[in-house]
């Protein structure tokens, strides 16, 4: 889906705008709402992936999906996810805001950008689809695309280095897209500095 300059770029990226990072509390990952980002080139290599996800999901389904959310992601040594699954935002979860028309994701992709880590797998515990479980092998510069609003999934804990990541959820809501407008952090700051004081650094 990206070259491995594209995957090495983005996380130079992500590693000298830590001041954007605005999604997660520190315990298994923090991330950049793709919203945030200014730089035209993090843009169209984003954009450019998502748009072969909602292709894919296109010739699955023969339905449109939208992006719902994009995260650039770092997930830290000891980040670990518990199987879940993907419905509703963030934000709509934390505001009691559950859409009356519906869940807002069903498409997931998890794009791995490095593999220099040990651990940090997808997977998916036992259920109808995988009757044993599967973990997911990783692969930097592709995507796993499923559909995390009926697939449990986890991350197994992250060792070594840390782990860097895109994650996209898709929605068939067209009114839950996300804009291609850049939303100026300052906007949030004084959430996003409450929300910082409380992680250990």
């Amino acid at each position: 889906m990206l070259s491995p300059t594209d995957c090495q770029s983005l996380i130079r990226y992500h590693l000298t705008h830590k001041h954007l990072r605005t999604v997660g509390d520190g315990s298994d990952y923090r991330a950049i709402d793709f919203v945030h980002i200014r730089t035209s080139w993090v843009r169209d290599c984003i954009r450019r992936a998502a748009q072969q996800c909602t292709s894919h999901i296109f010739q699955a389904t023969g339905q449109h999906f939208y992006p719902e959310m994009i995260a650039l992601n770092e997930w830290d040594i000891g980040g670990v996810q518990k199987p879940h699954f993907d419905t509703y935002s963030n934000s709509e979860i934390n505001e009691n805001a559950v859409p009356e028309e519906g869940n807002s994701r069903e498409w997931t992709c998890i794009l791995y950008l490095n593999d220099n880590f040990n651990g940090g797998e997808t997977y998916f515990p036992p259920s109808e689809t995988y009757p044993i479980g599967h973990t997911h092998p990783i692969a930097p510069a592709e995507g796993l695309l499923f559909q995390g609003l009926y697939l449990e999934h986890g991350v197994n804990t992250v060792r070594r280095a840390p782990r860097h990541t895109i994650s996209m959820w898709f929605t068939d809501l067209e009114s839950k897209m996300i804009i291609d407008e850049r939303i100026n952090l300052d906007e949030n700051q004084h959430q996003i500095q409450e929300r910082n004081s409380h992680i250990p650094r």
